[in-house]
């Protein structure tokens, strides 16, 4: 689980283009969907150019495996 203040760094090949190479902050959990919890929670992130936006666990964790397992091969 995520939690305030965690550090995310998005790699630059990221397949989301406009996030790609970005840095954030988790600012809150805004909590989960009523009606489907599949995707866990959701957190506000803000970005260093001021920018807030909504991810769910699954995709910051589909984030962070994908940055691990490029760290894996170096």
């Amino acid at each position: 689980m995520f939690k305030p203040g965690d550090l995310v760094i998005i790699s630059d090949d990221c397949d989301l283009e406009y996030f790609g190479g970005k840095t954030a902050i988790i600012v809150r959990n805004v909590g989960q969907d009523a009606t489907d919890h599949s995707h866990g929670f959701y957190y506000e992130l803000h970005f260093a150019d001021g920018k807030n936006h909504i991810f769910t666990h699954r995709e910051l964790t589909l984030l962070s495996r994908a940055e691990k397992k490029k760290n894996e091969n170096r």
